[in-house]
């Protein structure tokens, strides 16, 4: 029986404690797509997928339909290092379970925050002649005369 074993039982616990992998929390408060490692996403968490470096895109969300030109896209790396050394091998996965144990999953956090346009990259949403009204009236009634 395993409770007759505190050891058995502690290392059960143990266990336990890496059986997931830090998971990736997005915080996106102003609504626009994300991209993390190029496929979209609207979760507020992902999974834990693998150590190293991945990338979270995000372009600005519309408004009304209409893209919202004062935002510009951005892109930021995600750091998720492993929890122990690969180079202290068979000792990585007992040194992994105790910390895990004592300090808990180290989850990944982003934050989703484009930066304004600049004045002047910003475009005009929407030019339009000063007699524009005088230009369609000519248009419709060419077209009539057809």
């Amino acid at each position: 029986m395993l409770s007759h074993h505190p050891t058995a039982v502690a290392l059960g616990l143990l266990a336990f404690a890496a059986c997931t992998g830090p998971a990736t929390h997005i915080h996106n408060p102003d609504g626009h797509r994300v991209f993390v490692d190029g496929l979209e996403t609207t979760k507020t968490e992902l999974p834990f997928r693998y150590y190293g470096t991945s990338r979270w895109d995000a372009t600005p969300a519309d408004k009304e339909g209409d893209p919202d030109w004062l935002l510009l896209p951005a892109s930021q790396p995600l750091e998720l290092p492993p929890p122990a050394s690969l180079w202290i091998f068979p000792l990585d996965l007992p040194l992994e379970l105790a910390h895990r144990a004592f300090f808990g999953r180290e989850d990944a956090n982003a934050t989703i925050r484009l930066p304004a346009t600049p004045a002047d990259m910003l475009i005009e949403p929407e030019v339009r002649p000063p007699d524009l009204s005088h230009f369609t009236a000519r248009a419709l009634q060419a077209r009539l005369t057809r």
